[in-house]
C-alpha cells in the first residue's frame, strides 16, 4: 500500500506539473500581504468589477487543469484583501451535476490538491455560511485554506466545489458607527453610502445573492452570492422570487450574519401594472405625496446611518437615468444607496458590474415600481 501510494503521489505531481493553472500559486499565506493596489497588476487575469477596487474577479483561469468560471478576491476598504474565492462549479451557471459525478469529481480535486500542498486535509460539516462539507489544508500555522463542498442530501443536489481562503477578523466593528462613516456628501447633494462592493451576478436569476452578498460584504461578513443562493435555494433559470428567498434569508441570521428586517410600505402593486398605467401614474402623482414623502423618509432614515437597502421592485415600468429602460420588465432586486433630496431622486446599484455601481431615478418613480424594501444590519 505504501508503495502503491507513493506512485500514485508521484504519478499526481507529474500531472500537475502538466497542467498547473495559474489559482493554485495564488492560495499561499504571502497572498495577504498584497495590497489592492497591486493585485490587478500582480494577477493580470483579475479585473476589478468597480472603481473603488473592493472586489476583482477573473473568468479566465485555472486551478490545474479545471477552468474555473469565476475566481473571485474581496478586499476591504483598506484595501487589505479578505477572501479568495475560486469556484470550480456552480450549479447556477453550470447547471445540475449528478451525486456520482459530483463525488468523483472533487475527490480527485482533493487528491491533486493533497499533492499539490503537501498537506492531508482535515474534513469537517460546519464550514460557511451553508455548513457545507470542508476539507481544510493547513499550509502553516493561521492560514488555512478550505475546498467547499456544498450539496443537499434530501433529496440529493449538488451545488457547488469552492476553494476559499479566509482573512477576516471576528473583532472587526459592524455596528452604525463602522457604517456612517461610508456616508458621503457630494457638492450636487448626493447623498450616498461610499466603496461598496461590486459583485456580478453574471447571467444567472442571481439578484438577491449578489445584492446580498455585496452587502455582506461592505460589512464584512463572510458570505458570497452562492453560499446566499444554496441557502435560499436559487435557480439560474428562473432567478429567485425576491420576497420567498428575503423571508427565508431573515430566519438564518445564525447563518447569513445579516439582520433583514422588511420595511413597511404600501406601494402600488408594480406586478399588476401595464406600462402605460405605470406612466400614468407617474403623471398623475405628485413629487411631495404623502406615500412618496413616507417612501422618501423610510429611505433617508437608512442611508444616514448607512445601512444600504435591498430593494425589490420591477424593471421595464419607467424610464431610468433619463433613459427609457432597457430591460424587458419582471421582478428584480437592486439596492438603494442613496438619495438626492433637491432633485427628488433615489441612488441605487445593480449587480451587474463596471458601469452599474451608481444609477439614479426620481423619487415617484423609484415609489411606484417598488414591491419591497428590505432593512440589512450586520
Amino acid at each position: 500500500m505504501k508503495i502503491k501510494y507513493i506512485i500514485t503521489s508521484l504519478f499526481l505531481t507529474g500531472l500537475i506539473s502538466i497542467y498547473a493553472g495559474d489559482l493554485e500559486d495564488m492560495y499561499k499565506p504571502e497572498i495577504k500581504k498584497i495590497k489592492a493596489s497591486e493585485f490587478t497588476t500582480k494577477y493580470g487575469s483579475f479585473k476589478w468589477g468597480g472603481a473603488n477596487k473592493r472586489v476583482a474577479m477573473s473568468t479566465s483561469s485555472k486551478l490545474f487543469e479545471y477552468r474555473i468560471r469565476e475566481a473571485i478576491a474581496y478586499f476591504d476598504s483598506e484595501g487589505e484583501i479578505k477572501r479568495l474565492d475560486s469556484w470550480i462549479y456552480n450549479r447556477g451557471d453550470d447547471g445540475q451535476m449528478s451525486q456520482e459525478k459530483f463525488e468523483a469529481y472533487y475527490e480527485k480535486i482533493l487528491t491533486e490538491l493533497e499533492a499539490y500542498y503537501k498537506v492531508k486535509p482535515k474534513k469537517s460539516g460546519i464550514s460557511g455560511a451553508t455548513r457545507s462539507t470542508a476539507y481544510t489544508f493547513t499550509l502553516s500555522y493561521g492560514n488555512e485554506i478550505s475546498l467547499l463542498v456544498g450539496f443537499d442530501k434530501r433529496p440529493y443536489r449538488a451545488d457547488f466545489l469552492c476553494l476559499v481562503m479566509r482573512n477576516y477578523e471576528d473583532k472587526r466593528a459592524r455596528g452604525s458607527a463602522a457604517s456612517e462613516k461610508f456616508v458621503t456628501t457630494k457638492e450636487n447633494g448626493d447623498v450616498i453610502i461610499d466603496k461598496i462592493p461590486m459583485i456580478d451576478q453574471g447571467p444567472k436569476g442571481y439578484c438577491v445573492p449578489a445584492t446580498l452578498a455585496r452587502i455582506g460584504q461592505h460589512y464584512g461578513v463572510d458570505i458570497s452570492m452562492h453560499e446566499i443562493a444554496m441557502i435560499s435555494d436559487s435557480s439560474s433559470g428562473g432567478g429567485t422570487i425576491p420576497s420567498v428567498a428575503m423571508k427565508s434569508l431573515s430566519k438564518n441570521y445564525a447563518r447569513v450574519k445579516l439582520k433583514i428586517r422588511e420595511i413597511n410600505m404600501k406601494t402600488p402593486d408594480p406586478h399588476r401594472m401595464t406600462k402605460s398605467a405605470a406612466y400614468d401614474l407617474s403623471e398623475s402623482i405628485d413629487d411631495d405625496d404623502s406615500k412618496v414623502m413616507k417612501f422618501h423618509k423610510e429611505v433617508k432614515k437608512r442611508i444616514d446611518k448607512g445601512f444600504m437597502i435591498a430593494w425589490s421592485m420591477v424593471v421595464g415600468l419607467l424610464p431610468e437615468n433619463g433613459e427609457p429602460a432597457r430591460q424587458g420588465g419582471g421582478g428584480h432586486m437592486r439596492m438603494i444607496i442613496g438619495y438626492n433630496e433637491a432633485k427628488k431622486e433615489i441612488i441605487f446599484s445593480d449587480s451587474w458590474g463596471p458601469g452599474h455601481e451608481i444609477k439614479r431615478l426620481p423619487l415617484k418613480s423609484a415609489y411606484i415600481v417598488t414591491s419591497g424594501l428590505y432593512e440589512i444590519i450586520p
